[in-house]
C-alpha cells in the first residue's frame, strides 16, 4: 500500500520507524504524500523520509522528492472534474523529474481519461501506475497492481524494475465508478 495523504506525512512518522518501505503485520507500506503545489495542482511522492511542505512550485516540490531519492508520480492526469488536477503545459515542462504516471484512477468516470493518461505515459516512456484514490476505508484497492516476482526481498528498486516491465504486471483492478451516483452527491 502506497498511504498518501494529502499535504500530511503523520501516518508513516507513527508507523514506519524511518523506513521508506516498512510491515505492519504482514502488509507492505510505501511511505508518500499527495502534495499541493503552487502552480501545477497534486504530485505525489512515494519512498521519502520526511513530509514535503505543500504550496510550493511543482520544481521545488520536485527537487525535495528528489533530494529525498524518492519517486515522482503524476496522480489523475486527465481527471474530468477534479479541481486538483495536474496542470500538464506546467507539468511537461518537468516531465523528465516525473517517474510514474497513473494511467487508471479508480475515481475515473470514462475511458477517456484512462487512454489520454496511458497514451501521456507511453508518449513519455513512464511506468504506469494504477490507484484507488481512496478517501474513505470502503474506497481502498479500487484500483491496484499485482506484480509477480520471485524474490522475498522486496525492496523499492525492485518495485520499480517490476512495474517498469508490463509483462509483470499479473493482474490489475479497475473499478467502474456510476457516474449518476458521484453527480448527486456532488449537488447534496
Amino acid at each position: 500500500f502506497a498511504i498518501t495523504d494529502h499535504n500530511n506525512f503523520k501516518f508513516h512518522e507513527i508507523y514506519s520507524q524511518g523506513e521508506t518501505l516498512y510491515k505492519i503485520k504482514n502488509k507492505w507500506f510505501i511511505t508518500g504524500e499527495e502534495i499541493t503545489t503552487s502552480d501545477a495542482g497534486e504530485i505525489i511522492g512515494l519512498f521519502i523520509k520526511k513530509e514535503v511542505k505543500s504550496s510550493q512550485t511543482l520544481k521545488e516540490t520536485l527537487e525535495q522528492i528528489k533530494e529525498q531519492e524518492g519517486i515522482a508520480y503524476l496522480p489523475h492526469p486527465y481527471d474530468l472534474y477534479r479541481k486538483g488536477k495536474p496542470k500538464l503545459n506546467i507539468v511537461l515542462q518537468y516531465i523528465d523529474l516525473i517517474d510514474i504516471i497513473e494511467v487508471f484512477n479508480a475515481k475515473y468516470f470514462t475511458k477517456y481519461e484512462i487512454y489520454r493518461s496511458y497514451q501521456l505515459a507511453k508518449k513519455h516512456n513512464k511506468i504506469k501506475g494504477y490507484g484507488s484514490d481512496a478517501h474513505k476505508r470502503e474506497d481502498l484497492a479500487k484500483g491496484f497492481v499485482t506484480l509477480e516476482f520471485d524474490n522475498s526481498d522486496l525492496n523499492k528498486d525492485l518495485i520499480i524494475n517490476l512495474l517498469a516491465d508490463e509483462n509483470n504486471v499479473i493482474k490489475t483492478v479497475q473499478i467502474k465508478r456510476n457516474i449518476f451516483k458521484t453527480i448527486l452527491k456532488k449537488l447534496r
